[in-house]
């Protein structure tokens, strides 16, 4: 079957419960996702000219995502632009695409992706999915390889439905040589990973702990993923058991 040559939206299968959604009319969450749509054609990364916006959705629309919610809107005007929140965290923007195309030439350049280190074990367990090339390139069919995200509508499952709008989308401070080192492996989101991992195990665990883990996932596959991300979140998800025992006894995560 041909590979599927459009671009992709990203969306969590519940983003028709979450509360800054369901307080709005109809509409509304239509221009929203209408917006997403947009910004991924124009390819310019969620920003839009305030005349352009204003002529496409109504300034009553883009009013209503601006006071959507009081410090963590989905859409948030800027100067004289309207701006998707947090855009980068759950598309996929120019600049990851671009340093993901360099990656993918210089890695064929050279013969293909690069091996796992010599001499690591192949799996945290025999738990852990080790994912073959085959696998990791199935995982990854949407044409431009959309950004690896659970979201920030995707709560935890601790999480009510009363404080999914403050609690997933608060902040986490990642050090910017933590934010590089997880750039240079292929990790797209630690504010993701974090979420991840707080959603299927008992951990809470910092950027930094985030990034050890999947060090130690991506060390430890047969090949090295194609899209590291999403299996990083494919371990967390399908063997929290696993990831936690590594948490707690490789990474120092407290219990």
């Amino acid at each position: 079957m041909p590979r599927d040559p459009r671009l992709y939206m990203t969306f969590p299968n519940d983003i028709h419960r979450h509360p800054k959604i369901t307080r709005l009319a109809p509409e509304v969450r239509w221009a929203f996702i209408e917006m997403n749509g947009e910004a991924r054609i124009a390819d310019n990364d969620g920003i839009f000219p305030a005349e352009d916006a204003e002529f496409t959705w109504g300034r009553s629309t883009l009013d209503a995502l601006v006071a959507s919610h009081p410090s963590r809107p989905l859409v948030v005007r800027v100067d004289d632009t309207y701006v998707i929140r947090d855009y980068a965290e759950h598309q996929e923007t120019r600049a990851a695409r671009e340093e993901r195309r360099k990656r993918n030439a210089e890695n064929g350049a050279k013969g293909g992706r690069p091996k796992k280190n010599p001499g690591v074990t192949e799996s945290v367990s025999s738990g852990l999915p080790d994912l073959t090339q085959r696998q990791a390139n199935e995982t990854h069919t949407k044409a431009e390889s959309e950004s690896e995200s659970e979201d920030f509508y995707s709560p935890s499952k601790s999480q009510s439905r009363s404080n999914r709008a403050s609690v997933s989308t608060d902040p986490i401070e990642v050090p910017e040589m933590t934010r590089r080192l997880a750039a240079q492996k292929g990790i797209t989101s630690l504010r993701v990973l974090v979420d991840a991992i707080h959603s299927h195990t008992s951990c809470r665990v910092t950027a930094a702990q985030a990034f050890q883990l999947a060090v130690d996932l991506l060390d430890k596959a047969k090949t090295y993923p194609d899209a590291p991300q999403r299996y990083v979140v494919s371990c967390v998800k399908r063997n929290p058991a696993e990831i936690e025992k590594t948490l707690y006894e490789q990474i120092g995560v407290a219990s």
